[in-house]
């Protein structure tokens, strides 16, 4: 007897996860090539697929990116 798969189920919290973990070492990579080598156009292909990945899971196009911080104001 055969098992099925688990296929069309995507755990989006752990995909996240490791996405992250890749994106921090194609970044490490990207800084480390020189500016239009073979290396860092690559590494920047691996980001901007990982971007694309991380939108289709969370909506959000900028998922990994810094965010502006928020200022809050005392209430009076």
């Amino acid at each position: 007897m055969s098992r099925r798969t688990q296929r069309g189920f995507v755990n989006k919290a752990e995909a996240l996860e490791m996405l992250a973990t890749g994106r921090s070492g194609v970044i490490k990579v990207s800084t480390q090539a020189k500016i239009k080598s073979p290396e860092y156009k690559a590494a920047q292909n691996v980001l901007s697929a990982i971007d694309v990945l991380a939108e289709k899971l969370t909506g959000d196009p900028e998922h990994f990116h810094l965010k502006a911080a928020t200022h809050r104001t005392p209430s009076d």
